[in-house]
């Protein structure tokens, strides 16, 4: 059976995204699936007590978080 597919906007700053569509343009990629395999591993990565991730245990950033702060994981 196929994944449901959820819509989800993200707000960035201009200068973010044309980093991410110009990296997409060169790996011949949409900007949509580019992004979705950099989260696919992101949330891939061990935690640092050995788990893995899940969507459901990820903290949100809030006020003052590094998404507030323009700042990416690396």
């Amino acid at each position: 059976m196929p994944e449901s597919v959820v819509h989800f906007v993200v707000r960035m700053p201009s200068a973010l995204h044309e980093k991410l569509s110009s990296r997409a343009m060169e790996e011949k990629a949409s900007l949509n699936a580019m992004i979705v395999a950099i989260l696919r591993k992101i949330m891939e990565r061990p935690k640092p007590n050995g788990q893995s991730s899940t969507p459901n245990d990820t903290p949100t950033a809030g006020v003052g978080g590094a998404a507030e702060q323009g700042q990416m994981a690396r």
